[in-house]
């Protein structure tokens, strides 16, 4: 996908649009499943609207996103070299070694809680179905707290990957700045950490937006939007202003932080003040922020230079 979003400077652009939704999908897949596990392993109830979201959303996006990433390297028949051949010295490498095991861990999170949902019937099955999950429940009683706890390694290790990866390429300057000046610590691991974190959490909350109380979800969001938009302005203080300018500008000041993070930031807190329900339109600006951030470092690191 060879678009030019504009800003003046032109330069070969290798890592296109699938590469920016690959990206965001891996942040919701790895925000998501630690919504879920976190709440699952914190709460004393069974299986929530939000953790059984969480669960769900978690193996769909990876799975999605890993597609999108193999049809992207053009040698998808070669993409299993990658699973078998661990380099340790590579970035990519360790980043595909930590998804493939996230992926497997996030695909029996998922039917582990399903099977305890059914089992106690929060989800509407016949008879036979509803026996069967039963009987698995309780041969596989307590399983699912354990790959909640190896999940959430291998979640927070697939929503910072997705920086370590852009920030290994250090001819790049925008995508290898480091974090405060700090040489050796990149910035975009933490920045992408948070972004995953909260659009992984608006995902959830949107498939259970019905839910009769999303407080605690709502505020965790306003932190996590916050830090968003600290870690942008020490973003925007640590490289040059060009990298935020031309037709990124729109991209980048309407998208990102307009629509996907100061509108939500304000609608949070009013709902939260006001006991409003607006997860659907808020929780969806904040998923569509994430979008717009991916695209935006993507393509601000190829261009501008």
């Amino acid at each position: 996908m060879d678009v030019t979003w504009g800003a003046g400077v032109s330069h070969e652009i290798a890592w296109g649009g699938l590469i920016a939704i690959y990206l965001f999908l891996a942040g919701v897949a790895g925000g998501a499943f630690l919504t879920a596990a976190l709440t699952d392993l914190l709460g004393k109830k069974g299986p929530s609207k939000v953790v059984r979201s969480g669960a769900y959303i978690a193996p769909v996006s990876i799975i999605i996103g890993l597609a999108l990433l193999v049809f992207d390297l053009g040698r998808p028949f070669s993409f299993w070299k990658l699973l078998f051949n661990v380099n340790f010295g590579s970035v990519m490498s360790i980043g595909v070694f930590i998804i493939s095991i996230f992926t497997a861990l996030s695909v029996v999170y998922a039917y582990l809680i399903w099977v305890s949902s059914a089992a106690s019937g929060k989800i509407h099955l016949t008879t036979g179905a509803a026996q069967t999950a039963a009987s698995v429940e309780v041969r596989s009683q307590g399983l699912h707290k354990a790959v909640a706890i190896f999940g959430v390694v291998f979640a927070v290790g697939t929503a910072t990957y997705t920086g370590f990866l852009l920030s290994a390429v250090s001819t790049n300057v925008f995508w290898s700045t480091p974090l405060l000046g700090i040489q050796g610590v990149p910035f975009l691991p933490f920045l992408f950490l948070v972004s995953a974190l909260s659009t992984g959490l608006a995902a959830a909350m949107i498939g259970a937006f019905d839910s009769k109380d999303l407080t605690l979800y709502k505020k965790v969001d306003i932190v996590l939007i916050a830090l968003e938009l600290i870690l942008l302005v020490v973003l925007y203080a640590s490289v040059k202003p060009v990298f935020f300018g031309g037709n990124l500008a729109t991209l980048f000041w309407l998208g990102v932080v307009l629509i996907g993070l100061l509108v939500p930031f304000v609608l949070t807190i009013y709902g939260v003040m006001r006991h409003k329900n607006l997860v659907l339109p808020v929780s969806s600006m904040v998923v569509l922020g994430g979008v717009f951030l991916r695209y935006f470092i993507v393509y601000a690191g190829q261009i501008l230079r």
